[in-house]
């Protein structure tokens, strides 16, 4: 019986077909995803500088993976608002809102140097990937609020653009 096993074991890669992982990084409509925004993509923003308070960085990345249940994670690899960059620190959802739109919220607690808690940024986003699903532009809000749930009153606002994050050779 043991050697039925290994026999059965060993005929079975041959019959039973291998399935096929790629990774398309041509611009057709980016692998057949039925979803083009799915994956991972490099955006650089820019905020408003009229929304902001002077002395603030105006152009950082983020870099936000948008998953198949309608989650995002996101982190930023600069020093944007709120955060130093480096590591996942908003969480989210998005929705699609059209033919190649969607909308999407997330959320990041913030901290001051010492690591305490600050408050809390809430980021109303509206992508819109291009045809070949290679590009990612949009605009954005934010709502900031303190520690104590205070929502601030003035709201940062800008744009992004971006590309998608492509998968490159071992070597």
């Amino acid at each position: 019986m043991l050697a039925s096993l290994i026999a059965g074991a060993m005929v079975a890669p041959f019959i039973i077909p291998a399935q096929k992982g790629h990774a398309s990084n041509d611009d057709s409509d980016q692998g057949a995803n039925s979803e083009p925004l799915l994956g991972t993509w490099l955006l650089q923003t820019t905020l408003d500088p009229n929304s902001v308070p002077p002395g603030t960085t105006l152009v950082f990345t983020v870099v936000p993976t948008f998953g198949a249940g309608g989650g995002i994670v996101q982190g930023e690899t600069g020093n944007g608002p709120g955060g130093v960059g480096g590591a996942p620190e908003a969480h989210g959802n998005w929705v699609k809102t059209g033919d190649h739109r969607y909308a999407a919220t997330t959320r990041a607690p913030d901290y001051d140097d010492a690591h305490h808690f600050t408050g809390e940024r809430k980021v109303k986003d509206v992508l819109i990937v291009n045809r070949r699903g290679d590009e990612l532009t949009g605009s954005f809000r934010l709502d900031l609020s303190l520690a104590d749930g205070t929502v601030l009153p003035f709201h940062p606002a800008g744009t992004f653009h971006g590309v998608r994050m492509r998968i490159g050779p071992l070597n």
